[in-house]
Order: C-alpha cells, then structure tokens, then sequence
C-alpha cells in the first residue's frame, strides 16, 4: 500500500529499485519482469537480458532451473510462497543466497510472484564449520559417533551395489595406557586412525566410534574387497609397529546389499571383529 497523492507508480519503482534488498517480480507465466542488479547477476544475465524469459531459458545449470521453475508454477498455483538456499559457489569462493518468494495477490487471484534474495554465505559457511567441527574426533581427526548418526539415513539402500562394514579396535590399549599412561595410548589410537585412513580406498569413510574402537564404512566394496582391504590394514600395522610399540588391531566385517538396517550390520560386522580379537587371543595364549 502507498500513497497515491504524494507518491506515483514510477517513484514507487525508484524506492523499489534503491530499496537495500535484491528484488525480483515474474508474471503468471513465470517469466521475469523485474530485477535489481543483483538478481541479474545471480541469474546468470547482463542488464536486462533476463527480462521476459523464465528460469527454463536463463539459468545456466539445467536442473536448477527445473526447480526454480517447478517451485514457481507451484506457487502460482496454491498461493502458498517458498524459501530455500541455493549454492553459487565457485572453485574459489564460497556463495550461498537465500531466495524468498511470494505470491502476489490482486482481487483474489495471483497475478505473478515477488522474491527477494540475500546473501547468507557468511552465516553458511560458519554453520558449515561448526557442523564439520561437532562431526570431528578431536584426538584422530576421523569423523565421530555424531556424524554417523546424522549420516545413518543415507546408508539406507537396497539395491544391486553392496556395502562394507569393516569393525576396528585397538588390542592392548588398556594396558599401554596402564603401564605406560594415556599419553602413549593416545599415541595409539592417533597410529592406529592413520593406518586405517591411509588404507581406506576413495569413498570409504573412516570413523573412530569412541574409545578403541573404529569403523570403515565402505559403500561398493563387496565381501573380497573388504577381506583385501583387512589384510591391507594389518601389514600397515606391522609396518607402523616398533621396538617401543606395537600397533595391533583386531578386525571384522559384514557385508551385504543393505538388506539389514544398518545398526543390525554394524552389531554382525562387531561380532566378527570380536571373533578376530578371540582368535588372536588364543594364538598368544
């Protein structure tokens, strides 16, 4: 609303364009019939050029522009309006801008849709770090408990690729941190997250779980590749093993085509790890 004695359509315009937002309108056909600079730009466009043409002809990446002319026809047709933060990083610099749309109502009907667009790269970036941060085992570096669990979702699969669960613990660190105190143990746990990353083939994500314990999850490594992925944990071991310490590590996997949810996977792949530290027990014996 505004006041039509004191200000007219093309002052308001002037307010529009001067206003210290990045604005944008579109008719019902989803087509863009006004833009600030920065809207422009963002679109991919020159001045102006984007006028008149949908996001099915401006935007650059073919998949983003379904979405944004999808999520406009959408809006069009419920008049209910959308928020979300789309990514126009580039190899070098981050950017993410947050775009809220609206319908514009007239007498009942939609007659187009207003969006707005700001930059919220700083507040991403910095949600980004502290989520990389509470995803992160301080003494390894791997990522931990926390990021399993936000990740669990996404190990749902069932299909023709199969996935790897290889269990990972430290033998022994009870004792070197009795004997020789935490300092040596912790030494350990940092030898022994090495070899295990080091080991991990492109994809693999390696995990330390808590304590001495580790996991290597391995999404399109079948039964004989985790097998050959064991063996190559345990000669790296005895290559990082020396008169003053021995890395040891007792190892088991279960795999399968994600037919069992992935708790009953990681407690199969735990019992084979378990048999391993067994079996080895009983060789020292």
């Amino acid at each position: 609303m505004y006041d039509t004695s004191t200000i007219d359509l093309e002052d308001a315009m002037l307010f529009i364009e001067s206003a210290p937002a990045n604005i944008f309108f579109k008719d019902t056909e989803c087509k863009y019939r006004f833009v600030t600079e920065l809207c422009n730009f963002l679109n991919g466009g020159e001045e102006h050029s984007i006028l008149g043409k949908t996001d099915l002809e401006v935007q650059t990446n073919p998949e983003l522009a379904k979405f944004y002319y999808e999520d406009d026809l959408k809006i069009l047709k419920t008049g209910e309006g959308s928020e979300y933060v789309s990514d126009f990083s580039t190899s070098e610099f981050p950017a993410f801008f947050e775009i809220k749309k609206s319908a514009v109502f007239k007498n009942g009907e939609v007659i187009g849709i207003i969006g707005v667009i700001n930059d919220v790269t700083k507040r991403v970036v910095l949600e980004r770090q502290l989520e990389e941060l509470s995803f992160r085992d301080k003494l390894t570096g791997l990522y931990n408990r926390n990021y399993l669990e936000s990740r669990k979702k996404l190990n749902r699969h069932n299909d023709d690729h199969p996935r790897s669960l290889i269990m990972a613990d430290c033998n022994y660190l009870k004792t070197v941190n009795d004997t020789r105190g935490h300092e040596w143990g912790d030494m350990l746990l940092r030898r022994a997250a090495a070899v295990i990353q080091d080991a991990a083939p492109e994809g693999c994500v390696p995990i330390r779980l808590g304590g001495d314990e580790f996991l290597l999850f391995c999404p399109g490594i079948d039964a004989d590749g985790a097998r050959e992925l064991i063996d190559r944990i345990k000669a790296a071991c005895r290559e990082n093993s020396d008169e003053s310490t021995t890395l040891d590590i007792a190892l088991g996997s279960f795999t399968d085509n994600g037919e069992l949810p992935f708790e009953d996977a990681l407690r199969r792949a735990d019992r084979a790890m378990y048999e391993d530290k067994r079996l080895r027990h009983d060789t020292l014996k």
